[in-house]
């Protein structure tokens, strides 16, 4: 008797773990391509779905959690449309931010309604469930962990790129600006860098937002960032070499991308050459000023209106040449290109908006574009 009660219980037992795994109706598997990289070194993330109750309509929101030991970006979300039968194959393109032994975290919720339910509130496709009434479910996943490897010390690139340049001239004369561009390609993290040149009395340094264009698939992201700079400066002046330390993670070897030391010639101009020798407009020799204060009267009257009219408009042109990326975003109304202009600005701080136009992109989701251009703008 006492056997035969304990075989019932350890057959109770195995019946209520398999239902516990199997209970929600659904399975999900993790699988990263590598099991050790270096720091933003690209790996992809796969993330299954299958339902396995047919008996009900099943959605997923699924994403990773948000973390500052990796950067994510999701690729894709391939999904058999069959309410009933639900199949999801997402691609997500992570990049590790810290070495060591990391947790890639899942955030996923199981939407589950009727077949009544959904005849009566959905019409579309079926990412369009905002009408359907759903009983939510966290589901609670395990993390995978990544083994991340630190980067030799100095690193500046990660990945495989080339570095041209090209200086408009080498003569001219004293402040006449001297414009020239950097342009970096190649597949890899991001190539943008906070300062190309540093600060020197010798010249005057100029610079413009970096132009950026990021292309993520599933084996890579493929880069080109251009630098828009000029200089100027009173007297003859040489620009040192600039060495950027880049590694390559495919070939496990580090290199130097180079920009050569540049010569230049300046033309110095005698300061008596820069002041006129004739006074323009002639001077008043009138002792009449009574036209001033009529003269004042229009000029009160003219301005006070137009600054009331325009005050506003100054106020954001202001901003914007203020600060060169919100200009970037003021012209972008291409939701993927504002997606890719975001991440490469700062993927961390534009998270909220970055997250909102994946939505739109992947999942078909509404996007308002101008309330999130007033966000980023305000």
């Amino acid at each position: 008797m006492k056997n035969s009660l304990g075989k019932k219980r350890v057959a109770i037992l195995i019946f209520f773990s398999i239902s516990l795994v199997f209970g929600q109706g659904f399975t999900s598997n993790a699988l990263l391509d590598k099991e050790e990289a270096y720091i933003k070194e690209p790996v992809i993330l796969t993330f299954d779905i299958h339902q396995t109750d047919h008996s009900k309509v099943m959605f997923f929101d699924f994403t990773l959690t948000p973390s500052e030991a990796y950067e994510f970006h999701r690729l894709d979300a391939k999904e058999v449309d069959s309410y009933q039968k639900a199949k999801i194959h997402y691609t997500y393109l992570i990049y590790p931010l810290q070495s060591g032994i990391i947790d890639i975290g899942f955030q996923l919720t199981q939407k589950v309604t009727t077949t009544e339910n959904v005849a009566y509130s959905f019409s579309g496709d079926r990412d369009n469930v905002k009408g359907i009434t759903t009983t939510d479910t966290p589901i609670k996943l395990d993390p995978l962990q990544l083994t991340v490897k630190a980067l030799p010390e100095g690193t500046q690139l990660v990945g495989d790129f080339t570095l041209t340049h090209k200086f408009k001239m080498h003569k001219t004369d004293a402040y006449e600006p001297i414009p020239f561009s950097v342009e970096i390609n190649g597949t890899g993290y991001p190539p943008v860098l906070e300062k190309l040149f540093l600060p020197n009395e010798a010249y005057t340094f100029f610079e413009e937002a970096p132009e950026i264009s990021a292309i993520r698939t599933s084996e890579n992201t493929y880069n080109r960032v251009r630098y828009s700079l000029a200089l100027s400066a009173e007297k003859s002046f040489t620009l040192d070499a600039i060495t950027i330390n880049a590694f390559n993670p495919a070939t496990q070897k580090s290199y130097i991308l180079t920009i050569p030391e540049q010569e230049f010639k300046i033309h110095t101009v005698a300061h008596s050459a820069l002041v006129d020798k004739v006074d323009l407009p002639v001077p008043l020799k009138a002792t009449d000023w009574s036209w001033a204060g009529t003269l004042l009267g229009y000029i009160v009257v003219f301005f006070s209106g137009f600054l009331t009219a325009r005050s506003l408009q100054w106020h954001q042109k202001n901003k914007i040449q203020s600060d060169p990326f919100i200009g970037q975003i003021a012209r972008t109304n291409d939701p993927k290109k504002l997606l890719r202009l975001l991440i490469a600005e700062d993927s961390k701080r534009y998270a909220s908006a970055i997250e909102k136009l994946e939505a739109h992109l992947y999942s078909k989701k509404p996007l308002d574009l101008k309330a999130i251009k007033k966000e980023l703008n305000a």
